[in-house]
């Protein structure tokens, strides 16, 4: 009793060092724990993955051949440890033989893929950019690369698109998700993905530019510059996303009027106009989903494809994205226009709502093709192509359905 007691009074004389210490045993006791589940869910992983390494192959055929494209600087840097210690063992249990080449600049992966031979799968380990650069240089060939699935390890700093196939978050749940990722390449199912040609549209006497090709969005005005300006408040932490709205929704410098013009095309389901058939590639491998077999469109004629319509438009959001699955039994393009005006409570609170994954409830369009003619551009001017930076010019946006073959997972590893 007498040492309670004294206990009791040297917490109380030392309160503060007593708070410290209750936080920091706190602290690692919450590491200990992460760490424990993380274990758990690697080593369940690790059983799952050694099935499909030991299961037997004809003799005449080699180990499949699957090229990562690791983007070592990604997520601070923190990228290529992560590869290495989740997502590598799992692809080598399995039994894969894994080339793995790493980016040295920004633009590096859309040369690496335009010139890539001799693969049978393509893994992009990183984040938005280095899909985005990915596919890009994946379609600009004409040899019809696009048959090869394209895995999505998820360890960027941004991953829209990768989140969208495979459920994210922080500590477990992020090994978790990189786990599913692998295993979703391992097991080898796949499904076909729309993506958007994004062309910049020039006069006769220039050159014209090569395409950019985007999975996820295009986004122009004042939400996409506030979440540009969110390293600034690194300070707030986890609250950073919602600090950047609190103190940019009254500032002038955003882009809170977006003008110009609209030209659009309706969707199609497939006809003589839009239909553009591609030479196969044929491989003789049985680890992955067989291709989408051809449909009886090319032949269709559909008087309203190319029927173009004008929308003249004054906003502060723009954002044009493929319609999600479901949404629409004809593959489209997803034009959402925002409010002309918003005041500061409405902009902070709809910034907060996107923050959660929540959609806004302004209407959309849809279309198949859509031509952008902003009223102003110049370097000042910025627009976002699948998270990355890209001067306001005017652009012709083709969706491309059913393009990209794109490895996923419904089954989740459960302990």
């Amino acid at each position: 009793m007498e040492r309670l007691i004294k206990f009791s009074k040297t917490i109380r004389n030392n309160w503060k060092k007593s708070v410290v210490g209750v936080v920091a045993l706190y602290y690692g006791a919450a590491k200990i724990k992460e760490k424990y589940e993380i274990n758990l869910l690697m080593r369940a992983a690790c059983r799952e993955a050694v099935k499909y390494g030991d299961s037997l192959i004809p003799m005449e055929r080699n180990p499949t051949l699957v090229t990562v494209i690791l983007n070592p600087v990604a997520n601070k840097r923190k990228a290529k440890r992560d590869f290495e210690k989740y997502c590598e063992p799992l692809l080598h249990l399995a039994g894969l033989q894994v080339d793995v080449i790493q980016t040295t600049s920004e633009g590096n992966a859309k040369e690496i893929v335009e010139t890539l031979r001799g693969t049978e799968a393509i893994i992009v380990a990183g984040g938005d950019g280095t899909f985005s650069e990915t596919v890009t240089g994946l379609l600009r060939r004409n040899d019809g690369a696009n048959q090869f699935p394209i895995g999505i390890l998820p360890l960027g700093r941004t991953n829209s698109f990768g989140n969208s196939l495979f459920e994210g978050g922080k500590g477990v749940d992020r090994v978790k998700q990189l786990i599913e990722a692998s295993m979703a390449i391992i097991k080898g199912d796949t499904e076909w993905k729309d993506a958007m040609k994004i062309e910049p549209m020039v006069h006769e006497e220039e050159a014209p530019s090569r395409p950019i090709y985007a999975m996820t969005s295009l986004e122009w005005g004042a939400f996409r510059d506030t979440m540009a300006k969110r390293d600034k408040y690194w300070f707030y932490g986890p609250l950073r996303d919602y600090a950047s709205y609190i103190f940019n929704g009254y500032k002038e410098s955003l882009n809170w009027n977006c003008s110009g013009v609209i030209k659009y095309t309706p969707p199609c389901a497939g006809c003589n106009n839009c239909i553009q058939k591609k030479p196969e590639v044929k491989r003789k491998w049985s680890f992955f989903m067989p291709s989408a077999p051809e449909t009886a469109t090319a032949t269709v004629v559909n008087p309203e494809c190319a029927m173009l319509q004008e929308l003249c438009f004054k906003t502060s959001n723009l954002r044009i994205r493929p319609q999600k699955f479901g949404q629409s039994e004809i593959p489209s393009l997803s034009v959402v226009l925002g409010k002309n005006k918003y005041s500061y409570s409405e902009f902070v609170s709809e910034g907060w709502q996107r923050i959660k994954g929540i959609d806004e409830n302004n209407k959309s369009i849809a279309a198949r093709t859509v031509e952008l003619l902003p009223n102003e551009s110049g370097p000042d001017v910025i627009i976002d192509i699948d998270r990355e930076e890209f001067e306001v010019k005017p652009v012709k946006i083709t969706l491309l359905p059913h393009i990209v073959k794109v490895f996923c997972n419904n089954n989740k590893i459960v302990v």
